[in-house]
């Protein structure tokens, strides 16, 4: 579910003194370029959750809790030639103890339902969640830039994404420069991930992204893109100074032919595999504790998706996702065969409760994932829309044969590592919208996962009689009212 994380509004003193002095900065804002930008707009977003989460585990009970999200954002168009905005931002929970201003409220990355953890380290702090300035026309060239804290949305969110269902999100500090000309589009974004220059004078804590964009439309009846990425990571947090760097390169095709809606990408990654090559318990072969840089990664992810709308406006659409994952071969090899998701949107793909929202695919033993899913939509009266998923979870290295021997014997946490199937369990994930009025959406949601032994295991939850605590089936249900203005 999600990074529950939002506001106490009643009653909490600090909390109020934080929002007044985010209207404050926002009305001094306001009042130092009235007199130069010709053009300054409000606006501003309030969105509560009611959610009821009964995990996985069979040793916890149903949560019951609110979680809000309250952002004001203002626009000043300083001039033909510079842009500012800056959208402050509060999360917390209905009830939740004082704010805690020390921890960013837009980091993204949830690790799945009722996860309070994050909740409770974001309560009714406010801050900016987006702050940037926009040149258009940088340096006399074609390009815009834009400069600051921002939120990163490419390709429909499969490698950077906003993780907009989270109710802090995600933005990054970030550099981006856009050509648009046509039918194409160039952009290179730099984004800081990390920075801890401060720390003993060294680059021990840096991370950095370089991306690099392309599309063009008005192909095969939508656009076709590319990117690749360069991560340089020397985050010394697991096992000494990482030091390593790797690549991402891939393609994506999206339109629609003969009334038929669909998707097409492919991306591969390679260079250093990192410290996770050594702290995933994978059996690779030379892993070394702060020796990123000696392993090699060796990963793909693939996607299609087919959808077509009818007559009566149900839409159907058909969806197969797969990423690799760590096996014997290539653990032999010395390489890391478990695609990084990155900065994604991971609630768009995955399934609605979350389970598979690590990055680096710890969610699935570092075995990769395959997903078949069914996704329909249909109105059913004016300004009501219902939805249904229904996804199959497998992994993609297989666990029944000699493909993963020696990596299941390895991994400490999973206890009847030879009883283990391909199955994660399915997911059925069912929605209900409501278009309250022109600013107001009112939606209702539940999901139920169905869990294996696979799953249980995977998640450290194993016992000698197969029977894992985290075995039990998962309900989660929300409303949700959704207010910009």
């Amino acid at each position: 579910m999600k990074n529950n994380m939002i506001v106490k509004l009643g009653g909490d003193k600090t909390m109020k003194r934080n929002l007044l002095t985010a209207i404050a900065v926002t009305g001094i804002m306001v009042a130092a370029t009235v007199a130069q930008a010709a053009d300054v707009t409000f606006s501003g977003q309030v969105r509560p959750r009611f959610n009821i989460d009964n995990d996985a585990a069979q040793t916890t009970s149903p949560a019951e809790f609110f979680d809000t999200r309250v952002r004001l954002n203002a626009k000043a168009n300083v001039n033909a030639n510079t842009e500012v905005f800056l959208q402050f931002q509060s999360v917390g929970v209905f009830g939740g103890g004082t704010a805690n201003s020390g921890t960013r409220e837009s980091t993204g990355g949830g690790t799945g339902a009722g996860d309070a953890a994050e909740a409770s380290d974001l309560l009714n702090d406010v801050g900016f969640h987006q702050a940037y300035l926009t040149l258009k026309n940088f340096g006399g060239t074609s390009f815009d830039a834009k400069i600051g804290r921002q939120e990163i949305v490419i390709d429909g969110h499969r490698l950077f994404g906003h993780t907009g269902w989270t109710q802090g999100g995600q933005s990054s500090d970030a550099i981006r420069l856009n050509h648009a000309a046509g039918n194409h589009s160039l952009n290179y974004t730099f984004l800081q991930g990390n920075e801890a220059d401060g720390v003993a004078n060294s680059n021990s804590g840096d991370e950095t992204v370089h991306i690099l964009h392309a599309s063009t439309q008005g192909i095969l009846g939508g656009a076709l893109s590319g990117i690749f990425t360069i991560t340089n990571d020397n985050d010394g947090t697991t096992g000494g100074e990482d030091d390593s760097q790797w690549y991402t390169l891939g393609a994506r095709q999206k339109g629609k032919i003969s009334g038929l809606d669909y998707r097409v990408e492919f991306y591969h990654q390679f260079g250093d595999a990192g410290n996770v090559a050594n702290t995933c318990a994978c059996a690779i072969t030379g892993a070394v504790a702060g020796q990123g840089d000696i392993i090699e990664r060796d990963a793909q992810m693939f996607g299609i998706r087919l959808g077509k709308t009818f007559a009566n406006k149900l839409g159907v659409t058909l969806w197969y996702d797969m990423l690799t994952g760590v096996n014997d071969e290539d653990a032999a090899a010395g390489e890391f065969g478990q695609f990084d998701t990155m900065y994604d949107t991971g609630h768009k793909f995955y399934g609605f409760q979350d389970f598979y929202l690590a990055r680096n695919g710890a969610g699935t033993g570092f075995y990769g994932m395959q997903d078949f899913a069914i996704k329909t939509k249909m109105p059913i009266k004016a300004g009501w829309t219902a939805k249904a998923d229904m996804h199959w979870f497998r992994t993609h290295t297989d666990l029944g044969d000699s493909d993963s021997d020696v990596v299941r014997a390895a991994d400490a946490t999973v206890v009847n590592d030879n009883a283990l199937s391909n199955d994660l369990g399915s997911e059925l994930d069912l929605t209900l919208v409501h278009k309250y009025d022109s600013n107001t959406k009112i939606v209702l949601g539940y999901s139920h996962y169905w869990t294996t032994t696979t799953f249980a295991e995977l998640n450290g939850a194993g016992t000698a009689s197969n029977n894992g605590v985290s075995n039990s089936g998962s309900d989660w249900m929300y409303v949700q009212v959704d207010t910009k203005f």
